[in-house]
């Protein structure tokens, strides 16, 4: 009996054996651990690459185009040739001379608010007649300047001239022969004008 139990365990044993063998070679043979290793960064690289986010519009894009803003036109005085009124102050303005469709400032604001509108184009007759209203607006301050005391000349002091009304030298540099000046020393509140004579100022002894 003990030699058949013994037989037995062997035979068991055995059994055992070839049961694991055919379990191993079902899988197959077990790969290193060097060859699972080198598989890994290989897997890697041949990953897909990650999709690239479309851009989203800038806030520049995004914004409504702003339409230029054109100018105002003035408005025409019918019973007044060559004036308009402005469509910011609402004040009449001499524009006589100025082609229509012109774009002047409205002297009512400073220059830097930057206040412009357009000169309405007239009809011919109109224009004819705002023509000849400034030819005599010319002709009549070109006689009153003629009709002004005229400077006289400091000698030796070319751009230096005696006021007209109290004698006091007066520095005129940069104005022209036959410009009309206003007098610095006039009373506050009041105007007086005078006339540079044309030519160079005389010498000493002159």
């Amino acid at each position: 009996m003990k030699q058949l139990g013994f037989a037995g365990m062997v035979a068991l044993a055995l059994l055992s054996c070839e049961r694991k063998e055919e379990a191993t070679a079902e899988k197959g043979p077990a790969a290193p651990a060097s060859a699972k290793e080198s598989v890994a960064p290989v897997a890697k690289e041949l990953e897909a690459p990650a999709p690239v986010p479309e851009s989203k519009p800038t806030k520049a894009s995004e914004r409504p185009e702003v339409a230029e803003k054109k100018p105002p036109i003035a408005e025409p005085i019918p019973d007044k040739p060559g004036y308009v009124k402005s469509p910011f102050s609402g004040a009449i303005i001499d524009v006589k001379g100025i082609p229509g469709g012109t774009l002047v400032a409205d002297p009512m604001f400073p220059s830097d608010q930057k206040k412009h509108f357009r000169i309405p184009k007239m009809d011919p007759e109109q224009e004819a007649i705002a023509k000849e209203e400034l030819a005599k607006e010319l002709d009549a301050a070109h006689a009153a300047t003629q009709s002004l005391p005229e400077a006289k000349p400091v000698p030796g002091k070319p751009g230096f001239f005696f006021s007209p009304y109290d004698n006091k030298i007066i520095d005129s540099n940069g104005s022209d022969p036959g410009a009309v000046l206003q007098d610095p020393g006039a009373p506050e509140g009041t105007q007086r004008l005078f006339r540079i004579p044309g030519g160079k100022a005389p010498t000493e002894g002159e």
